[in-house]
């Protein structure tokens, strides 16, 4: 049943749309969002200082109203909490700012753990936030068919992504190439060996619809392991405020040990040659270290056309050349997600990749670390 302004008390449901970094978030969230669908609030959470998704929602365009890019991971900031979220949402209602909602889905950034966000949803869902409920309906949960098995096996954060959901999408199969049924069948039994409950779907199934993650349900962790529980209970706000740890334990950036982030903008184009080689060496020198990289390139040949880039662990992915830019800001912007890699080597590199860039006047770069 859609939600209308007029019935304030009946639930919008909430979608949250999580899955470690590069999984193919963006990418699903624009198939999901259909022109003549049911109008969509999209709420994006990025690790990153300089918001990139919130153009590239727009590539493909939508029939979603994009209320706001929040910066800062949204499982660990305590100014970047989902009631505060949804309050801003239902406030940009009531206030006529956007149309009618239906639905809500959250892309959190690919280091969210999702255990304190559907702490917050569910703690909301009892209460009215601003003159309006809001239900979470379902935790959807891309796996990367190319690099996932070996993700959630290294690494507890896309574990716990993956053991939550109750939809799981798997993503670029399309990729594997040799022994296609035998890395089908590992991704199977890892599945089942950490959430065998949930609904898998192959997007890239000739049959698989979009619109089928967002149907209607409520999410139900009891239904999930015991895992799941503990999980959710250490992340309680009740147990956090009696608790023996240290309060320092419990602020923002330990939860993402050694990770770190750096973002670099310019107003100038740059030339695609350079372009190439700085992500050729990028990818060679760092590796799998390099958690992620996208972002959107002014080339100096047309300035108009910008380059979409994007690296996942050390996969390099061709890039894109969009016809135009998706939005009203034009310039070069970059950001790299990062584990394990020397911040001071990374930022020397990075300024000297670039020199004659760096030398052009009006050229500011931006390389802030978000712990």
């Amino acid at each position: 049943m859609s939600t209308s302004l007029a019935d304030p008390t009946q639930p919008i449901p909430v979608y949250l749309l999580t899955g470690f970094l590069g999984s193919g978030k963006t990418t699903l969230l624009n198939r999901m969002l259909q022109s003549d669908g049911p109008r969509t609030a999209v709420i994006v959470n990025e690790f990153g200082d300089v918001p990139i998704d919130n153009d590239l929602f727009k590539v493909d365009g939508t029939a979603s109203d994009l209320i706001e890019t929040s910066n800062g991971c949204i499982c660990c900031d305590p100014d970047n909490d989902i009631a505060s979220t949804l309050s801003r949402l239902s406030e940009s209602i009531d206030n006529g700012e956007v149309g009618e909602v239906n639905r809500v889905v959250i892309e959190t950034t690919g280091l969210a753990d999702p255990a304190p966000i559907i702490n917050q949803m569910l703690i909301s869902s009892m209460r009215s936030i601003a003159g309006r409920y809001f239900s979470l309906a379902s935790v959807i949960t891309t796996l990367d068919a190319v690099k996932g098995e070996e993700t959630v096996t290294e690494r507890l954060l896309a574990h716990k992504q993956l053991a939550f959901a109750d939809r799981i999408a798997l993503t670029k199969a399309d990729m594997l190439k040799h022994d296609e049924p035998g890395r089908r069948a590992a991704l199977v039994g890892l599945i089942n060996r950490i959430n065998p409950s949930a609904q898998v779907f192959d997007v890239q199934d000739q049959a698989f619809h979009p619109e089928a993650l967002l149907s209607a349900g409520q999410y139900a962790p009891d239904a999930k392991s015991t895992n799941v529980m503990s999980w959710l209970e250490a992340e309680s706000p009740v147990v956090k405020a009696f608790a023996t740890t240290p309060a320092s334990q419990w602020q923002p950036g330990n939860r993402h040990t050694e990770i770190y982030t750096r973002s670099f903008t310019t107003e100038h184009s740059i030339p695609q040659e350079r372009v190439l080689r700085f992500l050729d060496m990028l990818r060679m020198a760092a590796g799998p270290r390099l958690l992620r990289l996208k972002g959107l390139i002014s080339l100096a040949d047309d300035p108009d056309r910008p380059y979409l880039v994007h690296m996942v662990q050390g996969i390099f992915y061709p890039p894109q050349r969009l016809d135009d830019w998706p939005s009203e800001d034009h310039s070069t912007r970059l950001v790299l997600i990062a584990d394990g890699i020397d911040e001071t080597a990374l930022d020397r590199y990075l300024r000297t990749l670039l020199p004659k860039a760096r030398k052009k006047r009006g050229l500011h770069s931006l390389f802030r670390s978000t712990e």
